[in-house]
């Protein structure tokens, strides 16, 4: 994160030091993951979303070269993820402009399982850090894990690569708006079809304590308020779900007698 030299802007230095206080909340708070790293790639700090997303424990990360915390994964030879993610970092440097990298993959070491590598894809904004003269003095970076969206994404830029009419600029406008969308389509059919399953199991469960409490109402002529009373007393007495109660009674009360 950039500091302000609290000398600066109108002389008021706590005013300053309560933006660098925020500055620092946010970046600590924020669900993205970013890391911060000098010229040299040595990373200066990471939020907590950085440290969930890589597996890695802040202190094996702040003041580490990145390229050596993050090796190559052998099986990666031939692709050289390193040498593609130093020209982007190289191009933020030269130019003092954002440089977005749609999809890249890094594999990262893993932390149960040493010498080994987790495969990984991303999709990661490198930004620049700039000084009051306009240099790059840091990066910072935002990275993605696309991972599980990488068959949507690879098959989006086989199709935008195949188009000769396309120019680069357009290309890579078309692919950031595809990709964003399959990205958040994905994860909301799946968050959708999580909650659906969800509440039709809680309908289910529902419909069975109901009709427990039904047959209970009949067998012991009680109230509705009664009858669950006695369910959770059940339950309770037996460590065992509400809902597998209500199945039981509905079961016993249900299911053909012997000897019938």
């Amino acid at each position: 994160m950039e500091q302000y030299d609290s000398a600066g802007v109108g002389g008021s230095g706590k005013s300053v030091d309560r933006i660098n206080d925020y500055a620092r909340g946010i970046f600590e708070a924020t669900s993205s993951a970013y890391s911060l790293m000098d010229p040299e790639y040595v990373i200066l700090a990471v939020n907590p979303a950085f440290v969930d997303l890589v597996g890695i424990p802040s202190v094996d990360l702040v003041g580490h070269q990145a390229f050596e915390v993050f090796g190559e994964n052998p099986s990666q030879a031939e692709q050289e993820p390193a040498r593609v993610m130093r020209e982007s970092l190289e191009r933020v440097k030269r130019t003092g402009q954002r440089d977005s990298m749609f999809l890249h993959r890094f594999d990262i070491p893993d932390p149960g399982c040493p010498g080994a590598f987790l495969e990984r894809y991303w999709s990661p904004v490198n930004n620049p850090v700039l000084d009051e003269e306009g240099h790059v003095v840091a990066f910072l970076q935002e990275i993605r894990d696309v991972t599980e969206h990488r068959e949507d994404l690879v098959r989006l830029l086989a199709y935008l690569s195949a188009d000769p009419d396309v120019s680069d600029a357009d290309r890579k406008q078309r692919f950031t708006e595809y990709s964003a969308a399959t990205m958040v389509t994905s994860s909301l059919y799946h968050s959708a079809r999580k909650e659906v399953e969800q509440l039709q199991e809680a309908m289910r469960s529902r419909a069975g304590i109901e009709q427990a409490k039904g047959i209970l109402m009949a067998q012991h002529r009680c109230t509705s308020e009664e009858a669950f009373n006695r369910l959770q007393v059940m339950s309770s007495n037996n460590n065992v779900k509400l809902k597998d109660v209500a199945a039981a009674i509905v079961y016993q009360a249900t299911a053909p007698r012997r000897g019938r």
